[in-house]
């Protein structure tokens, strides 16, 4: 009986360890993600788009080495007149390894004078053990505010 009593405890125990690991291991990739998130975001209200050339896939970079990237980056920004005012993140969804953040940005451009507001999803995937930017969506949605949600 004492045997069986400290075989139950240990699988308990252990089985509680595996749970708290994943639950945890979600909690986690969203604050790394959410970090990145900010870092990235910094660097483009910056024009440091060598920053973020490193923070993203293939996908993103579209076959384009880090100077052109960076090159053709900064000639959309003063073409366009971009200032980046604010930005935060809404949610987080962590699903393995692959993330999707919601995100707003305030910004104006040659034909914003006034800076407005606009929605994105961020899609993040894991690759390598590095949480990598992997496409943006804006979405094409009135907004009368920050959102909060």
């Amino acid at each position: 009986m004492k045997i069986t009593r400290m075989l139950f405890v240990t699988l308990l125990l252990f089985f509680s360890v595996i749970r708290a690991g994943w639950c945890g291991g979600e909690e986690e990739a969203s604050v790394t993600i959410a970090a990145l998130q900010q870092t990235y975001f910094n660097a483009v209200q910056s024009k440091d788009f060598a920053t973020a050339y490193d923070m993203v896939t293939e996908n993103m970079r579209d076959g384009r080495t880090k100077e052109k990237y960076v090159e053709e980056w900064e000639g959309v920004m003063k073409s366009a007149q971009v200032d980046i005012v604010d930005g935060g993140v809404t949610s987080i969804d962590v699903d393995g390894e692959k993330a999707r953040v919601h995100a707003w940005t305030k910004a104006s451009d040659v034909f914003n004078a006034v800076p407005i507001i606009e929605k994105e999803i961020d899609h993040w995937v894991l690759m390598d053990g590095v949480w990598k930017l992997d496409l943006t969506e804006v979405l094409m949605e009135d907004i009368s505010e920050i959102p909060t949600e």
